[in-house]
């Protein structure tokens, strides 16, 4: 059951995108603009509080997971990550994964920039 809740997720994710960028269903989007100056000359540290924000919260969870494999072997944390076999390289990974693309991201938009 939690393998066809995931496949259906990720289709369901996969035709979004899809179905978002074709040029029929594209003009039924709404559209957003802002045209005061004021909010033109704020987005970009409002940008910069929410970036900041998320990796804050990211920088935490890895910290959180990171923890989780020291604890004593009788805790129940460590008898729930023996009991669902849970791989110390692959929860870091994907729990740095997010951090890592979210800078990628943040580095090639100030070079493009």
């Amino acid at each position: 059951m939690r393998y066809i809740v995931t496949v259906g997720i990720l289709l369901a994710t996969v035709a979004w995108l899809v179905l978002s960028y074709m040029p029929e269903t594209v003009a039924l989007l709404p559209k957003l603009a802002f045209d005061n100056p004021a909010f033109t000359a704020l987005f970009p540290w409002l940008a910069l509080l929410t970036l900041a924000t998320f990796l804050m919260i990211q920088f935490d969870l890895v910290r959180s997971t990171g923890r989780w494999f020291r604890q004593p072997a009788q805790t129940p944390m460590a008898r729930s990550i023996g009991e669902f076999k849970l791989n110390r390289r692959w929860e870091l990974l994907w729990t740095v994964a997010p951090v890592l693309g979210t800078a990628l991201l943040t580095i090639w938009l100030v070079i493009v920039r």
